[in-house]
């Protein structure tokens, strides 16, 4: 009986409305940053590692894929993160270690947009894909991110290793996060579609986003 209650307690917590919430917020208060639409725009007073490690969150196209990425994950129950985090961790390092020898281009944002436009969707329309066959598309965004995280050059190797290293704790935690919270929901109806409706949102910005760069706006 004490079990039960446990459980019941647990799921009420993990239920609640403010994790649908939480996702909306977050996506409302990064998009609407000022520093939000420089994306590679340094922090003042602050030091290489913790630029790094807020680069992801002042960054539109990171937000909008790690939020995509993390909710399609969180919706595969049971949750296995172990590959995908390791996919995601290796393929991003390997991005960042890139950063040194080519540019990203100047439009390679739009792959991250287009990806998280994906999950997104896939979210909405209840469409499962399973993970194993997702691999593909975790390893391409997570070079991608990566190599979208460049940073100008330091006076020494150390800071430059140093920021990027924040950048990386940043991107693996957040998706670890959006997905284990993700999952924690329970499977009843109105938080289902409370979930659905934070993916809708971040399909439609992606759209927007996508729609600006075709009249030649560029947000990152």
């Amino acid at each position: 009986m004490n079990q039960q209650r446990h459980q019941l307690g647990h799921q009420q917590i993990a239920g609640g409305p403010s994790t649908p919430l939480l996702f909306s917020g977050l996506l409302l208060l990064l998009l609407v940053l000022p520093a939000a639409s420089q994306a590679h725009a340094l922090i003042p007073g602050t030091g290489e590692f913790s630029r790094g490690l807020f680069h992801p969150l002042v960054t539109p196209a990171h937000v909008l894929l790690l939020l995509a990425m993390g909710l399609w994950l969180g919706q595969h129950p049971p949750l296995r993160l172990r590959v995908p985090t390791l996919l995601f961790m290796a393929f991003s390092a390997a991005g960042l270690l890139a950063t040194t020898q080519v540019a990203f281009p100047a439009n390679g944002y739009l792959l991250l947009i287009a990806i998280a436009l994906l999950l997104a969707l896939c979210v909405v329309a209840l469409v499962r894909i399973p993970v194993w066959a997702g691999w593909p598309i975790i390893a391409v965004a997570a070079f991608a991110v990566g190599l979208d995280s460049g940073v100008d050059r330091g006076p020494t190797l150390a800071a430059v290793v140093t920021t990027y290293a924040g950048t990386w704790i940043t991107l693996t935690v957040c998706l670890m996060n959006f997905s284990f919270y993700t999952a924690l929901c329970p499977q009843l109806k109105w938080v289902q579609i409370g979930i659905r409706v934070a993916a809708s949102w971040i399909a439609a910005i992606c759209l927007l986003l996508l729609a600006f760069s075709l009249r030649g706006r560029a947000f990152t």
